[in-house]
């Protein structure tokens, strides 16, 4: 029993592990633009994900695609790569 809590806890730290700034992790542009217009798609369909219509997203969808929006841009921040934008931002309102 003690060992399994050990491992939930180790598990647990390892699943977070890949948000730390410095990880490996790279941020994955496109499945955060996709997650993004999911959600868009999702809040403008008329059925509300209620009828399986082929191209509405069902609402069973929506933890997974705000999961994944989190995630990655969590990723982009911590990867510096708006870093750029920013700065860009800033020169131009100068």
């Amino acid at each position: 029993m003690e060992q399994e809590k050990g491992m939930a806890a180790w598990t647990d730290l390892m699943m977070w592990s890949f948000l730390q700034p410095g990880s490996a992790a790279r941020p994955n542009i496109k499945a955060l633009k996709e997650a993004v217009n999911d959600l868009c798609k999702m809040t403008m369909q008329k059925t509300a994900g209620q009828r399986k219509k082929s191209k509405d997203i069902s609402w069973d969808n929506l933890e997974r695609v705000k999961f994944t929006i989190i995630c990655e841009a969590v990723l982009l921040v911590l990867s510096g790569k708006l870093d750029g934008l920013e700065e860009n931002e800033n020169e131009s309102q100068h």
